[in-house]
């Protein structure tokens, strides 16, 4: 091999082609692929490339700079659309991750995906191990998005049951329409529900609800008085026509005796002249029957009208104070029953009793397995309850997870009694949903209605209670242990 030097300040050029062969691998190395017969490829013109040396004969590394010329044009498009597949495979995975950042909660699932993702980007980065990755994460993420669209969506469906009104009255139509479309908007967009404007738009329909429903049972209680004036007026009126026709009939029977007590008057004179009565009282007949069968219907229709009236006033007072998820009284229902309640223990000198109630750790029910868990707890917590309380004793939904028992005629020592049967039922329930059993306990506060206590006083000193108990959580306190 000849070593050729230059003069002074120039390079030596065995360093210039050893320096530039180099360069050349690492550009060989840049187009790694992972596809296997150009890497090989690859791998043969790097070999070839660190062979280079310095000679007099330049046709060899002419050659080889066409040979790799060649290769890149040949497989030039294809090494790029390989590079432009692995940066948007990247992208992808990166904007999957943000989007599951941002919504999908912490649970194992999640984090057991993220750990097999994480496993398979540590032994290598290229298009296979980002296309592994991007199945996982999408997977995921579609996962996650379905549970949540199936969670709002059944939020949706319970919130537009329950603004339902029972009316026909114009102003309740217009409502409606304003309900329909909230309910189209959220239907295909059930995200929406977390926006403030429709959060809004929520509380002001369950405003409007509620003044259109007392306006409904005003406008009931109205037609329902209407209607029993109208059955008093009839009852009236028949009684008075019943006294004309007694009167009239009086008057026929005193004809007769007039006729038939008459000397004067021979037998045919006396025949015409009854039948002439008879015709009189055969007319009064009729008429007073086609009058009763009148009266009857008036009677019936205003009857049948009552009935109708009095079913739906029941029905639109219970809708105003039942929960419609557990099926027990609402907060409306406390200040419907518990006034009456302690009226009824004052007057009589009887004892009255409250239990206040609360879910232990309900809002990890909720996390752990989503909100219509939740509402299975709820439920069962209601029916566990209103299959062990009296039939006068009244259940009551308090607020989120509380719930008040108003328990008539019971001294606190046997609400205690009645709250600790309670508390051990409810831990010996099971709830079960989807593949996950679990199980929950309850806290319990009772206090007793004093001489001069008001609902406020009375359900704060069972409130005090329930706070202590919540405390150590799964036990009942009176209010003297406080």
């Amino acid at each position: 091999m000849i070593r050729k030097t230059i003069s002074k300040g120039r390079v030596n050029c065995s360093v210039y082609i050893d320096n530039l062969s180099k360069i050349i691998v690492h550009l060989l190395i840049a187009l790694k692929t992972s596809h296997k017969p150009i890497d090989i490829e690859i791998d043969k013109l790097k070999e070839k490339v660190k062979k280079i040396k310095f000679q007099e004969d330049i046709k060899p590394l002419e050659a080889l700079r066409d040979e790799i010329a060649e290769f890149v044009i040949k497989y030039d498009e294809f090494i790029l659309e390989q590079k432009r597949q692995f940066n948007r495979l990247l992208l992808n995975d990166v904007s999957i991750l943000i989007a599951l950042a941002k919504s999908a909660e912490a649970d194992k699932r999640y984090r057991d995906k993220l750990d097999e993702v994480k496993e398979i980007l540590k032994n290598r980065i290229d298009i296979e191990s980002l296309k592994q990755a991007k199945e996982i994460l999408f997977r995921l993420g579609t996962a996650t998005k379905d549970s949540k669209d199936i969670v709002y969506r059944d939020i949706i469906e319970i919130l537009f049951m329950l603004l339902d009104v029972e009316s026909d009255d114009k102003k309740a139509k217009d409502y409606l329409e304003k309900v329909k479309q909230l309910n189209a908007k959220l239907s295909s967009s059930p995200y929406r529900l977390d926006e403030t404007e429709i959060r809004k738009q929520l509380k002001e329909l369950v405003e409007e609800k509620e003044k259109l429903e007392e306006e409904y049972i005003a406008s009931l209680q109205t037609k329902l008085d209407k209607a029993l004036k109208a059955l008093i007026y009839t009852i009236t009126t028949f009684s008075t026509s019943s006294n004309n026709y007694v009167n009239t009939f009086q008057g026929h029977i005193d004809e007769i005796n007039n006729a038939i007590s008459s000397k004067d008057v021979d037998v045919d004179e006396l025949s015409r002249r009854l039948i002439g009565i008879a015709i009189k009282i055969k007319d009064t007949t009729i008429t007073m029957k086609n009058e009763i069968e009148e009266y009857s219907k008036k009677m019936d229709e205003a009857k049948k009208t009552i009935e109708e009236l009095k079913e739906k006033l029941k029905q639109a007072q219970e809708n105003l104070i039942v929960d419609p998820l557990t099926g027990i009284y609402n907060r409306r229902g406390l200040l419907h029953f518990l006034p009456m309640e302690i009226s009824k223990s004052t007057r009589y000198n009887q004892p009255l009793s409250v239990i206040m109630a609360d879910l232990d750790h309900f809002s990890k029910i909720n996390n752990t397995y989503g909100h219509l868990a939740g509402d299975i707890v709820l439920k069962g917590f209601c029916k566990t309850v209103k299959s062990l309380i009296r039939a006068g004793d009244i259940p009551i939904r308090y607020g989120g997870e509380e719930f008040l028992i108003i328990l008539p005629n019971t001294t606190l020592e046997k609400a205690y009694d009645v709250a600790e049967k309670l508390r051990e039922a409810i831990q010996r329930l099971k709830f079960k949903y989807k593949d996950e059993t679990f199980s929950i306990t309850s806290s319990f506060g009772v206090a007793q209605f004093r001489e001069n206590d008001s609902i406020e006083s009375l359900i704060k000193r069972a409130d005090k209670a329930l706070y202590k108990a919540k405390e150590k959580r799964n036990i009942t306190v009176r209010e003297d242990q406080v």
